[in-house]
Order: structure tokens, then C-alpha cells, then sequence
């Protein structure tokens, strides 16, 4: 009996050693795969498509991926996907994410971990451990680099843009999207982010699904440009864009390569090439005619663009001609006119935002306590506890009370003290929103917004958003460094039918969190106007057909904002001002009214966000050639919202709306240098000519050739005026060499004295777009040299 006992006692010790080998053996075991990008290509700070393949070779596993994802060393957020994978099971999970970064960058660690799965959820489950993959990882391109990204079925049939060159782009990529499985392809717009172009040759998007469609047209809202090429079946190949089309092709017809060779200034078309006879659709601008018929066109959308030619961009053999580069040339140039991209390294407005409006939105008017009335209670505490007292203490013959009378007082003044300073912190928390949104041509609104909290307990909070909204949070502190814990660990995003969740993890008593974001409003209204100017008049009506009270309308021309005033819903206001120039002048930035982040006092900080919100639109409408009436409201037009509690609210928002006017030629019209935008870039590499203070044309030129191009009103450009001369002046001849593009000759005409006039044949040196071109040759680039660029004016009549 004691020896089976004793048999048994040790079998079980030997045994127990072998029994949590056993139990992990039927935990999950899960292996990780990555592949992100278009073709494994993306961008640095743009979107991309990213799939995520996990292999579980253990037991069954329930609960969330979740993947850190940096914005900037000091912005970002965890994002939540729920996962349900059996035993022995494969699952790929796809998602697009905002901004591609590299991680290793961000967080200062050479393999961070950004992949995290988390059995029974993120809130409260259990992380595990994974093998293969734990970040994401692509091939990163910088924001310079020029990408196409071309739907066709054998992209032989587009090897001409190999051949094409951009002056602001050291590389160029093509992707090959028929190489992504159709199912695959981003069913959101920022998975075409690293794009700059899209091209449709004979591509049937009508078979992709429905979100995948919309998601390429909210891209082209966004910026981007699709080229269509002319064919038998392009309305029906279109699909969601059939109806922003510019033309409408209506037969078959030919272009002859002479028509070809005098657009694109190019030999190398030989006979006639087939082509479809057009007609130019409603809201559309030609590129270029031949006669009456359109040959290629475009349609603004948002502020990207649609173009479509009348000819197949692939079919031979026009496609293999010599000259077909050249013609891509002409339309990826016409594109940056009608679609002007950011420079390189321009901030992205989600990190601009951070240190324009966000910093003053962060700003509670609850942070200023009162300093007269704590100085007051101090002074009436010491008169109490002194002479008061006394007097009164020594008069009943009670002073030996003042042992516990006094630290009562000085209790009672404490939490008086307290309670006004802490009045409007204690009842409920605080939220201020702030937003940017601009009126698109479809009538959207489109932008970017801060949200920033408040909070009057510790705890979890949770923010809510229609779906399309891109959240990302900002917190004390870096969330991204070696030492910090994971973003999610701070700040959740989840994402289902109904919407978008961002949940603020463990955020302190009487302590300020920030929500970031840009999304996309469906059409509320907008200003109507009807403006016209003579004889630097500027008149006409504008009409709010929001359902909201506007105020401080104005129209931003130049570096001024001309007042128009105050408009409740459906309300029309006459204008009639005088200008200082003959046509309203493109956007420049405002003088900041605040060198202080702090205001003095509280009626400051509205002026504040205001002045903040505008110095954001100013950066990142730097790059059009337009003017903008704008308007404040405080009507929170961004449905953003705190799931739980009922916070007290105050909202601004800046509505931004491109304004025209009908321009009434007089005799002679000149074209002053402010009426014009202009870029100053090197030729070699585009980078920036660097102002060095004022006045404000003076800059330090560190490079060895630059290019300046200066971009006429498009009132201007119309068959009204005979251009009669070109004034070209303040050219420093002994730091430089100017020339002026002759666009007829395709050469520079070099400039022999510091002020130089044209009047014969003035119309050759603008192009078709309005650009007026200046080299700028240094003469000794070595160490660099500040001075003056030039300065251009024009003089022209009115066409009797």
C-alpha cells in the first residue's frame, strides 16, 4: 500500500514540472506579416494602405490588434482593429493609416515594437507576445519625390513618363497599381497618399467597389490629380467620376502631329494620330484646341482636379511616338497650375496645427484667476486676523479664543480663495473646439480642427466622429521617445460602421488633452457674391446661405482684410470699397497680433484663437493665387463630441471661401508685383531662396542658379488685353546674371542693366498659363549672396 502511495507521490512530483509547458501549449500562438504601401511603396507623412496577415498556430484567440502609430515626436494615437482568428486559422486584416513614419525615428530605438495583441481587448486584456513582424515597415520616399500611380493592364503602354523630368523633384516613381489584387486596393482616400498622379488608361474603375471609388474621388478633393486618356468606352469605364468628366467624346476623329509639335514645342509626331471629337462639359476649362475641337481639359474638384484628353494615352501609335513624352510633360506641368502641390518639407498641417491654433485653443479662460480679488481677500484676511480681531476679542475679554478663531479664519480664507479661483474648473469639465474649413467647389466643407479638454476628474475620456475624420491626440509631454510607454497606452482610436472613437487614457485631474484632426463636411451652404470692380471700385452683394450667424466676414486680399461685417442666415450685405489695385490680390500672410502665447486678459484669448486660426489658413493657402472672403462662427460645424458628461462648449470656427469679382477693363491696366504670386527656387534640388528681413524682396542665395516665376491674376488672362510692355527692375547685376524666358523660343534673353523694359512682342515671354520665368545665374555662388530678386510689372490696353 505505502509503495504504490509513495510510486504515485513521485510520478505527480515528476509530473508537475511538465504541467504550465502543457497549459501554454494551448494559448495562442501568433505569427505576424506586414505588407504596406501601393506595390510596397509609400511616403513619408502620407497615407497608405497596410495588410496585416496573422497565422495562429495554437488555441483560439479573441480579441484586439492594435498598432501604435506615430503623427510626430509629439502627436499620435494606438489604433484598435477587434480580431477573432480559430485554431490554425490565417486572417489578413487591412486598414489604412494617416501618416507612414519611420518608427525607429520616432522612437528613438533602432526595432520599436508598434504591433501589440491583446487577448479579450485592449481595455483590460492580456498582451501576447508574437513572432514574426512588430512594426510596420515599407520603402519610404520623401515627400520630393514624384509618384504615379497608373491603372492600366500592361503599363508598357505608359512607358513615356519615364521619360519625364519635374524641376522640383529629384526622383520620380511609378506604380504599378495592376499588380495590387483588386480587393486589396485602399477603400479610404489616404491609401492613395504617396500618389501625386493617377492615370486611367482604358481602366474600368466602375468594376471597383463603391467605397474603393469614392475613396480615389475624396483623394482628388484632397489635392491629388487623375488624368484620363480619351476611349470607346470612357463614361462607362469611369464610374463614380462619369459626371465630373470635363468632355464628352462623341466620335472618332484624328489630330494631325503638326497640332501636336505646336503644343508641346516638340518634334517627333509624324502624320495624324486617332482622337475623338469633344465637347467641352459645364464647369470644365480647356487646356488645349485645336480649332473647336478640345483636345484636353480639365474640371476642378475640391482643390484637386480631373483632366481627361481626347486621344488614348496608351493605344499606339501615338503612344510609342517620340513626342508622347512631351505631351505628358505638358500635362503634368498644366496639373501644378490647376493643383499647385506644397513644397517640399512644408509643414503638414497636422503638425502646423499644433503650434498655431492648437497652443492658443489649450489656452481656458478658467486659468486666469483674478489678481485685484485675491489681493483684496488677502488684505480683508489680514485686517480680520489683526486689528479686527484683536479689538473685538479684547472688548468681550475672550483672547484666548484667538488660538482656534484664527486658523478657522485662515481656513475659511483658503477655501474662499479656492472656490473663486476654482468655480469654473469644479462643476463640469470644459472643451474649446477650434476649426479651419474651406467652401469646395461641390459645395463641402473641408478642414482641420483642434478639440482640446479640460478636465474636471481623472479618468478615461472618449471623443466621437463621423467616419472619413482622421483623430490623432496630443498629450503632455512626448508620447514618442525611448523611455516613454506605448502611444496606446495614452490614447486609443476604434473604428466601426457608425464611426470614429478616440479614447484619452488616464488623463489627470484639472489637466488639458488635445485632439487633432481633419475630415470632410457634406454641403451646409455658403457665401453667394456677385462682385465686380472698375476704376479700383469693388462692388456687389453677398448673401450667407448657411444656417448660421457669420461674423467679422471679410475679404482677405493681399496682406489686408477688407471688412464686410456681420451676417445671420440668409442675410445680404452691399459691398462697395476701394482698392488699391485694379483686381483683388492673392492671399498673403497677416501681421501677428500676438508675440505673447499668454494673454493678459481674457477677452484676449478670443482675439487670440482668432488670430491663430487665420495664421493657419494663411500657411496653407500659401500656395494659390486666390482671394478669400472669411468669417467666424461659433456654431460647432464639425460633429465631434464627448461621449459621457455634459461639458460646457465654446466653439470657433474659420469658414474659408475662394471669392472672385468680374474685373471692368478700363484703357490701360497695369500689373503691379503685389498682384502677383512668386516663387523662388533653385534650379538644381527647388530649394527656397531664403528671406533675410526686409524689405521684403531681399533674400540669401545659397545656391548657384535660381528660378523665379511669377504667376499672373487669372482675371488677366483673357483676350481683353494687348500686353504693351514688361518692366523687369531691381536686378543686381553685380551678385547676378537675369534672363527672361522668351516662351515662343523656348531660350532665356539675358538682361544687360539693372532695369530692364520690353515692348516688342511682350505676349511671348507669358505663357498660356500666366507665368512670367527670370533666371537668376549667380556669379559667385561659393559663400552665398544676399540682395534683391527682381521685380516685375506689366503694362497693357484694353483690346477695342
Amino acid at each position: 500500500m505505502w509503495k504504490k502511495i509513495t510510486l504515485f507521490v513521485v510520478l505527480l512530483i515528476i509530473t508537475l514540472p511538465f504541467l504550465p509547458a502543457a497549459e501554454a501549449s494551448a494559448a495562442p500562438a501568433l505569427e505576424v506579416d506586414v505588407t504596406a504601401g501601393l506595390d510596397g511603396k509609400a511616403k513619408y507623412g502620407k497615407g497608405a494602405p497596410i495588410n496585416i496577415t496573422i497565422e495562429n498556430m495554437g488555441s483560439a484567440f479573441s480579441g484586439d490588434l492594435v498598432i501604435d502609430l506615430p503623427f510626430s515626436y509629439s502627436m499620435g494615437t494606438g489604433k484598435a482593429i477587434p480580431l477573432d482568428i480559430g485554431a490554425g486559422e490565417t486572417k489578413t486584416v487591412s486598414i489604412v493609416v494617416q501618416k507612414m513614419t519611420d518608427a525607429r525615428g520616432m522612437y528613438g530605438t533602432s526595432n520599436p515594437k508598434t504591433i501589440f495583441l491583446y487577448e479579450g481587448g485592449w481595455k483590460d486584456g492580456k498582451e501576447l507576445d508574437h513572432t514574426g513582424a512588430q512594426q510596420l515597415t515599407t520603402t519610404l520616399y520623401n515627400e520630393d519625390t514624384k509618384i504615379m500611380a497608373l491603372l492600366t493592364n500592361n503599363i508598357d503602354r505608359l512607358r513615356a513618363i519615364n521619360g519625364v523630368r519635374f524641376p522640383n523633384a529629384p526622383n520620380t516613381q511609378l506604380i504599378d497599381v495592376a499588380k495590387v489584387p483588386t480587393n486589396l486596393l485602399p477603400a479610404e482616400a489616404e491609401g492613395w497618399g504617396a500618389a501625386n498622379f493617377i492615370i486611367a488608361d482604358e481602366y474600368a474603375i466602375a468594376d471597383l467597389s463603391r467605397s474603393q471609388q469614392e475613396a480615389l474621388l475624396d483623394w482628388v478633393r484632397s489635392g491629388g490629380v487623375i488624368i484620363f486618356g480619351g476611349s470607346d468606352n470612357s463614361s462607362a469605364e469611369a464610374g463614380l467620376f462619369k459626371e465630373y468628366l470635363p468632355l464628352q467624346l462623341k466620335g472618332k476623329a484624328s489630330i494631325d502631329g503638326k497640332v501636336l509639335t505646336a503644343w508641346t514645342g516638340t518634334e517627333g509626331f509624324d502624320g495624324a494620330y486617332p482622337a475623338y471629337s469633344t465637347e467641352l462639359q459645364a464647369g470644365s476649362t480647356p487646356l488645349f484646341e485645336n480649332g473647336q475641337n478640345v483636345l484636353a481639359a480639365y474640371r476642378q474638384i475640391g482643390q484637386g482636379a480631373i483632366m481627361q484628353t481626347s486621344f488614348s494615352v496608351g493605344d499606339e501609335p501615338l503612344a510609342k511616338a517620340e513626342g508622347m513624352t512631351a505631351i505628358w510633360q505638358k500635362l503634368f506641368e498644366a496639373s501644378e497650375s490647376i493643383s499647385p502641390s506644397k513644397q517640399p518639407f512644408q509643414a503638414d498641417p497636422l503638425e502646423a496645427m499644433t503650434y498655431t491654433f492648437g497652443r492658443a485653443n489649450e489656452l481656458f479662460p478658467s486659468f486666469k484667476v483674478s489678481a485685484p480679488v485675491i489681493f483684496g481677500i488677502i488684505i480683508l484676511y489680514i485686517i480680520i486676523i489683526i486689528p479686527v480681531l484683536y479689538m473685538i476679542l479684547k472688548k468681550k475679554d475672550k483672547r484666548e479664543y484667538a488660538w482656534w478663531l484664527i486658523p478657522v479664519i485662515a481656513v475659511v480664507t483658503s477655501i474662499a480663495i479656492f472656490a473663486f479661483g476654482a468655480k469654473d474648473r469644479i462643476g463640469r469639465s470644459q472643451i474649446q473646439h477650434s476649426a479651419v474649413l474651406t467652401v469646395e467647389q461641390d459645395g463641402r466643407l473641408a478642414g482641420h480642427f483642434a478639440e482640446s479638454i479640460f478636465t474636471n476628474q481623472s479618468g478615461d475620456y472618449t471623443f466621437s466622429a463621423p467616419l472619413g475624420t482622421t483623430l490623432a491626440a496630443s498629450m503632455p509631454g512626448s508620447l514618442f521617445n525611448s523611455s516613454s510607454a506605448p502611444s496606446h497606452k495614452q490614447t486609443v482610436v476604434e473604428e466601426d460602421a457608425s464611426g470614429v472613437k478616440l479614447h484619452l487614457r488616464k488623463i489627470g485631474y484639472w489637466d488639458v488633452a488635445t485632439l487633432y484632426g481633419k475630415t470632410r463636411v457634406e454641403k451646409t451652404g455658403q457665401l453667394d457674391q456677385s462682385l465686380r470692380i472698375e476704376d479700383l471700385q469693388l462692388a456687389g452683394r453677398i448673401t450667407n446661405t448657411f444656417p448660421f450667424t457669420l461674423t467679422d466676414i471679410a475679404i482677405w486680399s493681399g496682406g489686408t482684410l477688407i471688412p464686410i461685417g456681420d451676417l445671420g442666415p440668409g442675410e445680404t450685405v452691399d459691398v462697395r470699397e476701394t482698392l488699391k489695385s485694379s483686381t483683388l490680390l492673392p492671399i498673403n500672410t497677416l501681421p501677428n497680433q500676438f508675440g505673447n502665447p499668454f494673454p493678459v486678459v481674457t477677452d484676449d484669448l478670443v482675439q487670440m484663437r482668432k488670430n491663430e486660426l487665420l495664421t493657419f489658413a494663411g500657411e496653407q493657402l500659401s500656395q494659390t493665387t486666390e482671394t478669400f472672403l472669411i468669417g467666424f462662427t461659433d456654431t460647432q460645424v464639425i460633429p465631434v463630441e464627448l461621449e459621457k458628461g455634459k461639458p460646457s462648449i465654446s466653439s470657433m470656427t474659420l469658414i474659408v471661401q475662394p471669392v472672385e469679382a468680374d474685373v471692368l477693363f478700363n484703357e490701360t491696366v497695369t500689373v503691379e508685383p503685389d498682384m502677383m504670386t512668386m516663387s523662388l527656387l533653385s534650379e538644381n534640388g527647388r530649394f527656397e531662396a531664403s528671406p533675410s528681413g526686409l524689405p521684403t524682396n531681399q533674400y540669401f542665395f545659397s545656391e548657384a542658379v535660381y528660378i523665379q516665376t511669377w504667376q499672373l491674376p487669372k482675371e488677366l488672362m483673357n483676350e481683353q488685353l494687348d500686353w504693351t510692355s514688361i518692366e523687369v527692375g531691381k536686378i543686381q547685376q553685380q551678385l547676378y546674371e537675369a534672363s527672361l524666358f522668351n516662351v515662343r523660343t523656348g531660350k532665356f534673353e539675358r538682361s544687360e542693366s539693372d532695369k530692364w523694359t520690353i515692348v516688342e512682342n511682350v505676349k511671348d515671354y507669358i505663357s498660356p498659363e500666366g507665368k512670367v520665368v527670370i533666371r537668376m545665374v549667380m556669379h559667385d555662388a561659393k559663400n552665398g549672396n544676399e540682395g534683391h530678386a527682381p521685380e516685375l510689372k506689366l503694362n497693357s490696353e484694353v483690346v477695342k
